[in-house]
């Protein structure tokens, strides 16, 4: 496999030195590649020419602020593929958080900034070790027996199901809100924890309306709807293939 297609790319705009050294080691304590940069103009630059997975910029940035960069990336003619989602980081007071939602953002994360927030702000797009929860998943199912036969019914009824409908609703996502909550508890017997993350981050961003949200979050969604059907496929091929073994 090539370890460049499994790595979270992350691009982090930060101009205090402490902070920014801080925020490249949590990223990856939480399972990002992070490159950093210290002003605006450069963060849209690479921003422009990079392959990221997620940006995280600061609201306020030499040259050019957060909310300036995410503008300018929207505003790119011709682009072959969405601008990735993007986190905001602040010092600032509640004010200044609902701007920066208003302005695409897709969370606001205060400074300081601690490590389980941050991999709770990271893991609805993807960034976290294992899409499955296995003994979350033992734990509410009872046996090993129950979590197999239940993920083999969510991986090859349930979740293509989800595909279809995904696909079908990408119009009109307001629509998926009740597919959704029918999601949640499926992702709660499997220990999908990446996806029921997605699912809440999607509702929440469908409930408030903002068009900027909820495309970031259907980003998020499909994203982790892939990486569990990947995931599950393979550990359930696994446990086929041992018990095959003679």
């Amino acid at each position: 496999m090539d370890k460049d297609a499994t790595r979270f790319r992350i691009l982090l705009a930060e101009d205090d030195t402490v902070s920014r050294e801080f925020l490249c080691e949590a990223l990856r304590a939480c399972g990002g590649d992070p490159t950093a940069c210290a002003d605006g103009p450069t963060a849209l630059t690479q921003a422009r020419d990079g392959n990221w997975n997620l940006l995280v910029l600061d609201h306020h940035l030499p040259g050019m602020n957060g909310e300036a960069i995410l503008a300018a990336l929207r505003a790119d003619p011709g682009r072959a593929v969405p601008f990735p989602p993007a986190l905001a980081t602040t010092a600032e007071p509640d004010s200044a958080r609902t701007m920066l939602l208003e302005a695409g953002f897709a969370q606001v994360l205060s400074k300081p900034i601690s490590l389980d927030a941050l991999r709770a702000a990271l893991a609805p797009f993807g960034c976290e070790a294992d899409p499955l929860d296995d003994d979350g998943a033992l734990h509410v199912c009872g046996s090993l027996s129950a979590v197999e036969r239940l993920r083999h019914l969510f991986a090859e009824q349930e979740l293509p199901r989800i595909q279809d409908e995904f696909e079908q609703y990408a119009e009109d996502p307001q629509a998926l809100r009740p597919i959704l909550h029918r999601l949640l508890a499926s992702c709660g017997f499997c220990g999908a924890t990446a996806l029921a993350r997605a699912c809440d981050v999607l509702h929440d961003a469908l409930v408030a309306g903002d068009p900027s949200r909820i495309d970031v979050a259907m980003w998020g969604f499909a994203k982790a709807l892939h990486e569990t059907r990947e995931t599950l496929h393979a550990k359930l091929n696994g446990m086929a293939d041992l018990c095959d073994r003679p």
